[in-house]
């Protein structure tokens, strides 16, 4: 039996440190307080848990992103999705 817990965070990048093609998407990026994009910093709080089952089974489980933080990872555009729970067995 396996419990992780684990933090996923990516800091913010400044209107002045985005890359040249990042700049002209605004539309994808937070506004700074001077009107300039920026991708603000976020993270995700994240617990997963193993149990083998016998020695060719592994049962998974996990809960991602447990504060149900709104992000968007850098250059994407896309927002991340919310809360997650993962279940997985895996046979081999």
């Amino acid at each position: 039996f396996k419990v992780d817990a684990f933090v996923n965070f990516n800091d913010e990048i400044a209107f002045a440190d985005l890359a040249p093609s990042e700049v002209e998407k605004d539309y994808i990026y937070a506004a700074d307080a001077n009107g300039n994009p920026y991708s603000p910093s976020w993270y995700t709080l994240n617990l997963r848990t193993q149990y083998h089952i016998g020695q060719s089974t592994l049962l998974t489980a996990s809960l991602e992103n447990i504060t149900d933080q709104r992000y968007k990872t850098y250059s994407s555009g896309i927002a991340a999705a919310g809360r997650n729970f993962i279940l997985s067995l895996k046979y081999s």
